[in-house]
C-alpha cells in the first residue's frame, strides 16, 4: 500500500540532495550534504533535535542546521568551506519545500544564482541559463508535490470528518470516513448503516481512510504542526488476517504517520487482544484506548496494564476516571 509520508519523506530528500549538486557543482560535498539533509528531514518531518523554545518553525529547523554543522565542524575542521556552503543554501531551500513562503520562487532563484557567484565562486559564462533551467526544475517538483497532496483529499464520495474528542483539549479529534455513495431507495439507512459496520466492509473502509488521514497528518507536518492526534478506528478482526493486516499498517508503517495517527481499540478488544496490540506497539504504532460505557472497577494491576496506551478515552461518569494517569486521559461527552 501506499505510505505517503514515507514516499514524501523519501522524496523531498532526494530533491534536496539533488538542489544541492547542481547549486554547488564542484564545490558539492556529498557527506556534508546528506548529513544536513537527514538533520533537516528529522527536524522539518519528526520535529526531532529542535528547540521548542524558538517561536518559528523555520528558524528551529535552521538552528538544529546550525547544531549539526557545528558537530561536523568539530570532527573535521578541514571540512569548514564545504560546511558552511551547504548550511547557507538551507535558508533558500526552506521555499522550496514549503517552509517559507514570504518570498516568491523566482526572486529566491536569483538570490541563489547570486550567490553562487559572489560566494561560491561560481562563474558564469553568457551562455549559462542556470536561473532558466533550475527555476524550471523547482517549479515542476512543487507541481509534482502539489498534486500528489491533493490525491487523497476530500472526495464526492468520501471524506474525513474531524470531531474534537474532549472539549477541554483541542488537539485530539476522532476520525470518522463520511460516505456519500447512493443506493437504491428499497434500502433503509439503517440497513445500508448495518453494511459499512459489518466487519469485512469496516476492514476495507480503513484502506481508504488510513490514506486520508495520513494526508491530513502531512499536511499538519508540512506547516509544523505537531500536537494534532487523530483518533482512528481499528478493526481486531483483521489480527486473524496477518497479510490484510500488514498491507493496511504499511500506509502508516513511520513514525511521523504513528506520532500523528492513534489506532483505538476498546477496553474489551484489549483484554482479548493483548499480545498482538503489544506487537504492534513494539513496531511503532500506537494506541488509544477507548473505555468501555460499563467498565469495571479495575484493580492496580490492570490499571498498570493501560500505561502502554498513548492516552485513555473515557467518559464523565466512568468509574475508573480518578485512577487512569491524568496526563493521559481523555474525557468525552
Amino acid at each position: 500500500m501506499n505510505n505517503i509520508i514515507e514516499k514524501h519523506i523519501s522524496k523531498t530528500a532526494k530533491r534536496l540532495k539533488k538542489y544541492l549538486s547542481i547549486i554547488l557543482k564542484s564545490k558539492y560535498n556529498k557527506d556534508i550534504a546528506e548529513e544536513l539533509i537527514q538533520t533537516y528531514i528529522d527536524a522539518r518531518y519528526y520535529n526531532y533535535g529542535t528547540d521548542n523554545n524558538i517561536k518559528f518553525f523555520y528558524r528551529r529547523i535552521y538552528n538544529s542546521l546550525i547544531n549539526k554543522s557545528e558537530e561536523l565542524y568539530q570532527k573535521d575542521k578541514t571540512k569548514k568551506e564545504d560546511i558552511e556552503n551547504t548550511l547557507i543554501l538551507f535558508q533558500y531551500l526552506f521555499y522550496f519545500d514549503f517552509v517559507r513562503d514570504n518570498i516568491d520562487i523566482n526572486h529566491v532563484v536569483e538570490l541563489i544564482s547570486e550567490k553562487r557567484i559572489s560566494r561560491f565562486n561560481l562563474r558564469v559564462n553568457e551562455n549559462d541559463e542556470f536561473d532558466k533551467e533550475f527555476l524550471s526544475l523547482v517549479n515542476t517538483d512543487i507541481k509534482l508535490v502539489e498534486d500528489s497532496l491533493e490525491l487523497y483529499e476530500n472526495t464526492d464520495e468520501f471524506e474525513i470528518d474531524l470531531k474534537r474528542v474532549d472539549v477541554n483539549n483541542t488537539n485530539y479529534f476522532f476520525t470518522k470516513l463520511i460516505y456519500h455513495i447512493e443506493f437504491p431507495k428499497l434500502f433503509s439507512a439503517e440497513a445500508i448503516q448495518e453494511v459499512f459496520e459489518n466487519d469485512i466492509v469496516a476492514e476495507d473502509r480503513l484502506f481508504v481512510e488510513y490514506p486520508m488521514l495520513a494526508n491530513i497528518a502531512l499536511k499538519d507536518i508540512l506547516v509544523g504542526n505537531f500536537s494534532r492526534i487523530y483518533i482512528a478506528d481499528f478493526a481486531v478482526s483483521m489480527f486473524s488476517k496477518s497479510k490484510k493486516l500488514e498491507q493496511l499498517l504499511e500506509i502508516l508503517n513511520n513514525q511521523a504517520s504513528q506520532d500523528k495517527i492513534y489506532l483505538s481499540v476498546r477496553y474489551d478488544e484489549f483484554g482479548d487482544n493483548k499480545e498482538k496490540i503489544y506487537n504492534l506497539m513494539k513496531k511503532g504504532f500506537k494506541f488509544a484506548l477507548i473505555a468501555n460505557k460499563d467498565m469495571k472497577t479495575l484493580t492496580n494491576d490492570e490499571l498498570k496494564l493501560l500505561d502502554v496506551f498513548a492516552c485513555i478515552i473515557a467518559s464523565k461518569d466512568d468509574v475508573n476516571k480518578k485512577h487512569y494517569k491524568k496526563e493521559r486521559l481523555l474525557i468525552y461527552n
